[in-house]
């Protein structure tokens, strides 16, 4: 565990004035983001739609985007633009002004292209490669921005493209995004005469379900993806390599409980007191290799461990177990970010669960 080698300390006071920046103006306003692939069958917003207005809480996407192909598109504007269907579920669920943003426009509508050709649809494997650039390229559009949280439906148009965008969510989504598929009863999907876009009386309203899918936010663990990412394939194999050569060697981790700093491989940073005791309760159990599921951990093992430390804090009076290493996990994870650290907490299961490390003596 220890090491007697000599070497120089990371300072936590130098590294912190390094780790500011200055905050980077955002072009799009707040709120959810309904982003979708459609194909012939473009119920599937609107279904979408009805289903997230209808959560607990609702969920009130303040604008929609439909990735299509040329043919898809013509169905979109046909279906539910042309025919007054959009306007519709916006007049069933009092849609606001700010909310459920969607028209025949090049922003709401955006067709895949392939040297700069619009596609009328993905045939090849070359096309195929071009909607996975294509995907990636426009939803960083909304990643870049922490105050929109995405919502991604993959219910719709071919196969191929629901995967691409599950994959593109996977590569530079967040925590806060979500993937969605929303399953409907066969007999109201085949109705012809009316058409089924979204429930309009009681007896329809339990036949649409929404379902999550999860999927895990590789950029926890990359801070390259403060700058641009490149291509779908690329970004791909840089993952690949990254998560090797990561794998293969534990970091060193450096504590200071004065200044409540931690270094991981040379590299400091200080956490507010609070966020210090998670990560070093981490630390313990990883160690102790009893790390449990999720946030599953005793709140008196929790208070024992913060009063056992060296660090004053009257936490333990006040804790709420469950919201509080939450909130610390999400505390630590966005430092570490912010310092270019890729080794950090895992997420919801993996909470708890730290990658390989060495821990050095202080």
């Amino acid at each position: 565990m220890g090491e007697s080698v000599m070497e120089m300390k990371p300072s936590c006071a130098s590294h912190s004035k390094k780790t500011m920046r200055p905050p980077v103006p955002q072009r799009n306003a707040g709120g959810a983001v309904l982003v979708a692939v459609t194909g012939m069958s473009p119920a599937v917003l609107t279904e979408t739609m009805w289903a997230l207005a209808h959560e607990r809480p609702p969920v009130r996407p303040r604008k929609v985007v439909a990735f299509c192909t040329l043919r898809s598109r013509e169905q979109v504007r046909r279906e539910l633009l042309h025919s007054g269907v959009w306007e519709s579920l916006r007049q069933a669920l009092k849609a606001g002004p700010d909310e459920l943003e969607f028209g025949d426009t090049g922003d709401h509508l955006r067709v895949f292209t392939h040297r700069t050709r619009e596609l009328d649809d993905i045939r090849t494997p070359q096309e195929s490669a071009a909607v996975a650039d294509f995907l990636l390229e426009h939803l960083r559009q909304f990643t870049e921005n922490p105050e929109v949280r995405i919502v991604a439906s993959i219910a719709g148009g071919r196969k191929t493209m629901g995967a691409l965008l599950y994959g593109c969510m996977t590569l530079i989504g967040r925590d806060t995004d979500r993937i969605t598929h929303v399953l409907v009863d066969e007999a109201l999907e085949q109705r012809r005469d009316p058409k089924f876009y979204f429930p309009q009386n009681v007896s329809e309203v339990h036949a649409l379900q929404l379902a999550d899918i999860p999927f895990v936010p590789l950029r926890n663990g990359f801070a390259e993806l403060g700058r641009m990412p490149g291509g779908f394939l690329s970004l791909v194999r840089h993952y690949s390599r990254h998560l090797q050569s990561h794998e293969a060697r534990p970091v060193q981790i450096r504590l200071d409980d004065a200044r409540q700093c931690v270094a991981v491989d040379g590299k400091a940073v200080t956490l507010r007191p609070r966020a210090y005791l998670t990560l070093k309760f981490a630390i313990t159990l990883n160690t102790a290799q009893r790390v449990p599921i999720g946030i599953d951990v005793s709140e008196e093992e929790f208070k024992a461990f913060i009063r056992d430390s060296d660090i004053p804090t009257a936490w333990a009076r006040t804790l709420d177990v469950k919201n509080d290493l939450r909130r610390e996990l999400g505390e630590i994870r966005r430092v570490f970010r912010q310092a270019g650290i890729a080794w950090m907490p895992g997420l919801r299961r993996d909470a708890l669960r730290l990658p390989p490390f060495r821990l050095l003596a202080p």
